[in-house]
């Protein structure tokens, strides 16, 4: 059951970076201190998502056997690493991070549906 659990809060981590990358260009403008206090915060959140992921997709992979979750997390975890760390606040860095966290979503989604069907 902590395979439901895990995807669950993948799913909703995932939600939550999706509304953060498109909420803060508005908050950058409005307070642009906010940028200095939370600049730092996308590696942490890289960590926690490793994390979330670990947790969901080693457990649901020994369980359906389905690589393609592994490949769509791989994908996710790429993107969200890429945006992290290889650009600065900006349209590449929005880009990269809305399709990792669309890509996790996915791969959340589907180690759900395939864990109820195991």
């Amino acid at each position: 059951m902590s395979g439901h659990r895990s995807d669950l809060v993948g799913t909703a981590l995932s939600g939550a970076c999706m509304v953060h990358c498109v909420s803060m260009p508005g908050v950058m403008a409005a307070a642009p201190a906010a940028g200095a206090v939370l600049g730092g915060f996308h590696p942490l959140l890289l960590i926690a998502v490793a994390g979330v992921a670990l947790w969901a997709f080693v457990p649901g992979w020994r369980r359906h056997r389905e690589g393609s979750v592994l490949v769509g997390a791989a994908v996710g975890l790429t993107l969200l690493a890429a945006a992290a760390f290889a650009f600065d606040e900006g349209v590449l860095e929005t880009v990269f991070s809305l399709a990792g966290a669309v890509a996790m979503m996915a791969a959340h989604l589907k180690n759900r549906a395939l864990l109820r069907a195991a």
